[in-house]
């Protein structure tokens, strides 16, 4: 007798077709065995002050970089020469915030783990849920990004900000710090005034002030057993209050999600008051707050370059000139795309928005290397192209923020990276498809 499949059952076999789709087959490369000479490159350092390298040459070994300058260098022995000429050599691309690793369909609740239970989480470490085989991962390594930020969302404070390498077997290989900050989604202080919203200016207003009441109560409380625990050593450890300890303490920075240049005042005055370190992470209202990041020295993460204008009265190219005028006020900024992680490959377009719009094309560069790795913490060992720093770079043919540029190589620490992926498959199947189809019409023909 056959029975029909229950609906537990279709559910079960749906995700595991969905989760064998999710897992890239391709094998992490192996560590770095000989020197490796890349030359008649032009190289792009991403240091602040340094020119672009004509015919330059970078050498590396041992995961780390030996040597850059112009002309051909002397040698190590056993070194493998990679000829770059006509190519470029860049730092490979850091994208922060991004959720990639955690969530690979949208549609697919058993695939997203963004999020966790709760508003008051700091001890949420995306790195253990990060899934290193995600073809995401491989995707964005074929568009130069080596390195991520993956953060975690929802709540007040979604938890900590995990900084990876795009390549591993588990989430312990592609640890580069497991947590350099926390993220908080700050509250809005000012009602929004929309036929759509469903509550009052009145009860807006209440709800901002119970969650900034919140959150002062909680960093008041974390301090509290932090300090406790300094003065004995016999009180119980707490994990949330040993995940703020960097940040009370103003080593690590707290990441402000904001859309308004009202959150962004009221977040900077709050920070300021408690003796922490804010990063403005958002898109909106940040052009007004200029003045007030500047005289702050507040770093800023763009959300963003291809969006359209926060408000009716503002230019068309409000978001693509706002890096421009970031850099003028000598303000320290990184860009994201502010998308879902299947469109983090797009990074580097933002960046190039950014340079058509006015910002110099190096430091839209370095918008995208040198400044997310700094705002991480680790700008002394990724982030540029310096002696002793990792060999995390990529080679492009043109320039690495160009459209029409590809990949043509990529290192992580010294390692060469696949940058194979299921979307050059598919195009490869289907490159195939379209010879046989032409071979068939022509032999039909004769």
């Amino acid at each position: 007798m056959q029975f029909a499949p229950t609906l537990s059952a279709i559910s079960c076999a749906l995700l595991s077709a969905t989760s064998s789709i999710a897992q890239s087959d391709i094998v992490p490369a192996s560590p770095q065995s000989r020197p490796i000479a890349i030359v008649h490159a032009v190289v792009h350092t991403a240091t602040e002050g340094q020119p672009v390298i004509e015919d330059g040459h970078v050498i590396f070994d041992g995961g780390r970089i030996l040597s850059v300058g112009s002309g051909l260098p002397e040698f190590p022995a056993n070194c493998e020469v990679f000829d770059a000429k006509g190519m470029h050599v860049s730092p490979g691309f850091c994208v922060f915030p991004t959720t990639m690793g955690l969530v690979e369909t949208l549609q697919v609740e058993a695939t997203d783990d963004r999020r966790e239970f709760g508003e008051l989480r700091p001890e949420a470490a995306p790195l253990v849920a990060i899934n290193p085989d995600s073809d995401l991962l491989a995707v964005a390594r074929a568009a130069g990004i080596l390195l991520a930020g993956v953060v975690p969302e929802g709540g007040l404070v979604s938890g900590s900000a995990s900084l990876i390498k795009l390549d591993g077997w588990t989430p312990e290989d592609l640890e580069i710090d497991r947590s350099f900050g926390v993220v908080v989604t700050w509250p809005m202080v000012e009602p929004a005034r929309s036929i759509s919203s469903r509550r009052s200016p009145e009860e807006q207003r209440r709800r901002a002030k119970e969650d900034l009441d919140k959150l002062a109560r909680f960093f008041d409380e974390m301090k509290a057993v932090l300090d406790a625990r300094a003065a004995d050593s016999t009180v119980a450890h707490d994990v949330r209050a040993d995940a703020m300890r960097d940040v009370l303490s103003g080593r690590d920075p707290i990441f402000v999600e904001v859309g308004s240049a009202s959150q962004i005042e009221s977040a900077i005055a709050w920070t300021k008051a408690r003796g922490l370190r804010a990063v403005i992470v958002g898109g909106d209202g940040i052009e007004s707050a200029i003045p007030l990041l500047k005289s702050e020295r507040i770093a800023v993460v763009l959300r963003g370059i291809h969006r359209l204008p926060g408000q009716r009265h503002a230019p068309t190219d409000a978001a693509y000139s706002l890096p421009k005028k970031l850099a003028d006020a000598g303000i320290l900024f990184s860009i994201t795309t502010g998308d879902e992680p299947a469109h983090d490959r797009n990074l580097p377009h933002h960046a190039a928005t950014a340079a058509a719009f006015g910002l110099d094309r190096e430091a839209a560069l370095r918008a995208v290397t040198a400044n997310p790795c700094a705002m991480a913490g680790v700008l002394s060992r990724y982030g540029t192209i310096e002696p002793l720093k990792s060999a995390t770079i990529i080679v492009t043919r043109g320039h690495p923020l160009e459209l029409t540029s590809d990949v043509a190589a990529a290192w992580i620490d010294g390692r060469s990276i696949d940058l194979d992926s299921h979307q050059s498959q598919m195009k490869a199947k289907y490159e195939t498809k379209i010879e046989r189809s032409r071979g068939a019409v022509d032999a039909s023909t004769r």
